[in-house]
């Protein structure tokens, strides 16, 4: 059937239901809605029912275990009920059947691998390769093999253990197997995307990025290991996140403590001992464990997504955080600091919650539930669905995340919002703001080719495509579909509208979300001269003009070597996306040269170009025949092409900062940003504090005069020694 016969299908079965699609976003319709999920708990747990309501009127009193048993109870109905107001029960049944197919692995590396091979001291007579073969053999016998070996090895020693006596040989040569894995270094890159084979290490908040280093020019510089490069091409997404099994992993990892209140993750990690001011523990990082700064019912949520409860799990993240498609993967991770295993590694909390969101998503009308789970959901005691409106009108200036979940809360408070922000906001189509979306790959793009929609402040323009701004997307279809909504680009608060319009224009409240941060102008001599930028302007140079994109022609001039000064988010995302950016810049660059060579002459296209012009421009046109050399040379062997030893040749991209890389804002703050930028063939130099910029026969920059500085007790102590770093 098409979309639109699956559209009307869905039109018809909610007014079979005694409810329209329209009236989802009505407070009346809502109260209907609630209605019919009342009578559907009632008709399996009149009681429930009724414990439900007296929790929303407050007459309910519950500690926090008997709060979180109460709403874990109340959940499974929730995922009944949505697959039955959007009649996908069969679709939501496959997706649980998807999810809980992993629970032979999980079981296999609990059982197996971490109580039976980890501790396993017996002599091992077979060789690897034998008892290799010899497993091969088992599985091809039991028709296992397939090419889920993990899974077949999974369900074959699931097998096994119901006869233990009986099959104690195969028991035993299967845990030499999983021994000699553990064991032998060798079999790590075999092995490499089997969770059951993946244990937790001991952290070491000195060593949380491996790096090596590397001596270049009489300086040394830190790098990632060889082996760990990825190559990247282009401004597509780069991080696929987990798939379904490593986030089941994951779950399984945790060990769900609000069952007796010490969720840390959530609630942060409380000193017991000498307590500081805050009340919380402090890591070697120097960070508070505050925890999930929403309150997230986190040890919940995995609770429901182990079991399979698809709807329910994101059901339970959203109670306390609706904006769920702006925080998870590579957001925040507060959380994880928070985790109760502090001296291993701790459970990957963004990762499971950012499945929790995709796996809605990924079932027809998923769009549809998430946007409803944002208006009506029953595991909140408080905004459980909106109140009417109260007459109050609000001006929030700034889209980003604090205002366009301001928004959201002022909305469900009953009250009319106005949004505005400095960035020209394009406005979403009325066919998907006015009809159900069935499927989430309607909704998406390549971030490469995406359409800047404005919308999202620093997460549309200051976040890397390291994460999928089509969430961004999502969020803002959730908020242009409500009747007390209104958003406008191209306004500034303060220049285009100031406060005494907004009182003018009838608002009651004006809030401000337009973010604390400015940029900072380096103290340092010939700061800004031509070749120099503030990295804030790259980043939203380089996102809000497109220049990425094969399509525009906006003009974003950079050059190589670079240098980025500074240890924060900021500088990371800027040094990566230079190298990205300038690949793409010089491939560009080359092709319209050679359109417009053959078009009137290379001698005419260069004419109007000064000598430092042409300098750059066959500077350029080389480095782009490198890439096309590069290129052709990666298509014949079927390979991806290695634009990292390209960009080093040219000079790379290197990171300055002052003190030492552990003591840097990103390490300290969220050291997975620096391990995977790093990745991509970063250098990293610390204790660099800027002097000068050098500046050529143009005036342009071509090198940056750093001081060595060394830092004891806290205090900086600069060393004569002085570093010249070449950076245009």
């Amino acid at each position: 059937m098409s979309d639109s016969g699956l559209t009307a299908q869905l039109h018809d079965h909610l007014r079979g239901m005694g409810i329209g699609f329209s009236e989802l976003f009505t407070v009346e319709g809502l109260r209907k809605l609630d209605e019919l999920f009342l009578l559907h708990l009632e008709k399996a747990d009149t009681e429930l029912r009724q414990q439900l309501l007296d929790y929303r009127d407050g007459k309910l009193v519950l500690t926090p275990p008997e709060d979180s048993h109460f709403l874990l109870a109340i959940a499974p109905f929730i995922d009944s009920f949505i697959a039955r107001l959007f009649d996908i029960q069969v679709s939501l049944e496959v997706s649980q059947k998807r999810t809980i197919s992993n629970d032979p692995v999980m079981r296999f590396k609990k059982i197996f691998v971490r109580r039976r091979a980890r501790r396993y001291r017996g002599e091992i007579a077979a060789t690897f390769a034998e008892l290799d073969h010899w497993l091969d053999e088992q599985l091809s016998q039991a028709g296992l093999d397939g090419e889920d070996r993990e899974y077949a090895t999974a369900v074959w020693a699931e097998e096994l253990l119901k006869s233990e006596e009986e099959n104690h040989f195969q028991v035993e040569r299967l845990t030499q197997w999983c021994s000699l894995v553990l064991k032998d270094p060798v079999h790590e890159e075999q092995f490499h995307g089997w969770v059951s084979f993946k244990l937790p290490l001991p952290l070491d908040y000195a060593q949380l990025v491996p790096l090596q280093s590397v001596n270049i020019e009489q300086t040394e510089r830190f790098q990632a290991p060889p082996s760990q490069w990825r190559q990247r091409d282009g401004f597509k997404l780069t991080d696929m996140r987990m798939n379904a099994r490593q986030v089941q992993d994951q779950v399984h990892y945790c060990i769900y403590c609000h069952e007796k209140g010490d969720d840390f993750c959530s609630k942060g990690f409380p000193e017991k001992k000498a307590e500081p001011e805050s009340g919380f523990k402090i890591n070697p990082l120097d960070v508070t464990l505050t925890g999930c700064p929403l309150d997230e019912r986190i040890s919940e949520m995995h609770m429901l997504k182990r079991d399979g409860y698809t709807i329910a799990a994101l059901a339970m993240a959203m109670e306390a955080n609706p904006m769920v498609p702006a925080t998870g993967h590579r957001i925040c991770n507060d959380c994880m600091k928070s985790c109760i295993y502090q001296k291993q590694d701790p459970v990957n909390i963004p990762q499971i919650e950012t499945r929790c969101l995709t796996d809605v998503l990924a079932l027809p009308w998923g769009v549809e539930i998430y946007d409803l789970l944002t208006r009506w959901n029953p595991l909140r005691k408080s905004q459980f669905m909106p109140r009417a409106y109260n007459g109050r009108k609000v001006l929030i200036a700034g889209m980003g995340p604090a205002g366009f979940t301001m928004a959201h809360h002022l909305m469900m408070e009953g009250c009319a919002v106005v949004g505005i922000d400095g960035l020209k906001i394009e406005p979403l189509s009325n066919t998907i703001i006015e009809n159900p979306v069935l499927n989430w790959s309607d909704l998406q793009e390549s971030l490469d080719e995406r359409i800047i929609l404005g919308f999202g402040g620093v997460a549309e323009y200051g976040i890397t495509v390291r994460w999928d701004k089509n969430f961004l997307k999502l969020i803002y279809l959730s908020l242009a579909r409500r009747p007390l909504f209104q958003v406008f680009g191209g306004v500034r608060l303060g220049g285009t509208l100031t406060v005494d319009n907004a009182w003018e224009l009838g608002f009651d409240h004006v809030c401000v979300a337009t973010g604390t941060g400015l940029p900072h102008v380096i103290n340092m001599g010939n700061s800004l001269a031509r070749g120099m930028r503030l990295a804030n302007d790259f980043l939203m140079a380089l996102q809000l003009t497109g220049a990425g994109k094969w399509s525009s022609l906006a003009n974003l001039q950079v050059r190589l070597p670079a240098v980025v000064i500074g240890g924060g988010l900021t500088a990371i995302d800027t040094a990566t996306e230079i190298q990205a950016y300038y690949i793409r810049q010089v491939e560009k660059i080359l092709s319209h040269y050679e359109i417009l060579s053959n078009e009137f002459g290379d001698e005419q296209v260069r004419q109007a170009l000064n000598e430092e012009d042409q300098s750059i421009l066959n500077e350029f046109l080389e480095h782009g025949r490198a890439v096309r050399t590069e290129r052709r040379r990666a298509a014949e062997a079927g390979a991806r092409p290695d634009f990292i030893s390209l960009l080093r040749r040219w000079g790379g991209v290197t990171i300055a900062y002052r003190r030492d890389i552990n003591s840097s804002p990103a390490y300290v703050r969220n050291h997975e940003e620096i391990r995977e930028a790093m990745q991509e063939g970063l250098y990293y130099i610390q204790g660099l504090e800027p002097i000068r910029a050098e500046l050529d026969e143009y005036g342009h920059v071509k090198a940056q005069v750093f001081r060595h500085v060394r830092y004891e007790d806290g205090h900086g102590l600069t060393e004569g020694k002085k570093v010249t770093l070449p950076g245009r």
